[in-house]
């Protein structure tokens, strides 16, 4: 059996992905490697994989979700996945202490430990970060096309910004509850969100997770959110969930999950049937080993 099988995308955050890849022909002797076309094959390639310990993915936020949502349709149970980052907003590898830097990450690849992830889904479709409804579709347009010239936080920042002094609001619909001017709302289970905004989770069990959203404040009080955002601080309300959850309104609300739009409301909730096996670094305490095994 090979260890590793490494699907890079070379266009991530201006081709650093390709410099990376020529780096880790020699320090990953024992992999193969794949220069990917476009992202739906990078979901293929991982779903169809066999004869490999660990997929992993080379690349930004988008060829990191679609080559984990392969490894969790993969028929191989016990397959594991790898993270080389190569993006511009690394939450996901802040969230579980995944380096950035290249011989950092091979290392936890050739000697880190398996952590299982529950991992939430949107329709069905795996998500790996946090899921917005409404406001964050069109701030992760946006921020999509500027982290790469203002770097994560400002290119985040900026889109933010603007869409607080737009003002909209939206009502929304939780398994037929309606919850009224909303000005923003998002579900997660990582307290990073993006670009260095943070929200204050309590801990969660592995069969819970957290919806947040901010509703009847005016613009100067969403101001004060996201600053309260930026630093961590609660605010909003929050909601602690468990089983499928069905989101709906009778106006357009679009739905961003993991960095990009994925249309409109209609969404349903819920957990995928398995545990996304991550490749994270050893522990160096009994504290900081949940979910290992």
């Amino acid at each position: 059996m090979k260890r590793f099988l490494v699907l890079a995308n070379p266009s991530s955050h201006g081709g650093r992905s390709g410099r990376i890849l020529s780096l880790l022909r020699e320090l990953l002797s024992e992999g193969e490697f794949v220069v990917l076309k476009n992202i739906e094959e990078a979901s293929r390639l991982a779903r169809e994989a066999t004869g490999y310990e660990a997929v992993v993915a080379c690349g930004g936020d988008g060829t990191v979700n679609a080559v984990a949502r392969g490894v969790l349709a993969n028929r191989d149970n016990a397959l594991k996945f790898g993270v080389l980052y190569t993006g511009t907003s690394p939450d996901f590898c802040r969230e579980h202490g995944i380096p950035t830097d290249a011989e950092e990450a091979v290392a936890v690849l050739r000697a880190g430990e398996v952590r299982e992830i529950p991992v939430l889904t949107a329709n069905g479709d795996s998500f790996f970060c946090s899921m917005n409804l409404g406001m964050g579709a069109m701030v992760a347009a946006t921020a999509n096309r500027l982290r790469p010239l203002l770097g994560d936080a400002l290119g985040t920042l900026w889109p933010v910004l603007r869409e607080v002094l737009h003002g909209r609001r939206y009502d929304v619909q939780v398994n037929g509850e309606k919850i009224c001017n909303v000005a923003h709302a998002f579900v997660t289970r990582m307290p990073r969100i993006a670009g260095g905004l943070k929200v204050a989770l309590p801990p969660l069990a592995d069969d819970e997770y957290a919806l947040w959203f901010a509703r009847d404040v005016s613009r100067f009080g969403c101001l004060r959110i996201v600053w309260n955002l930026y630093r961590g601080n609660p605010c909003g309300e929050l909601r602690v969930l468990r089983g499928k959850t069905t989101f709906a309104s009778v106006n357009h609300v679009a739905l961003e999950y993991d960095g990009d739009p994925h249309g409109a409301l209609p969404v349903a909730v819920g957990f995928a049937p398995r545990r996304l096996r991550l490749l994270v670094p050893k522990c160096k305490g009994e504290s900081s080993c949940a979910n290992k095994i």
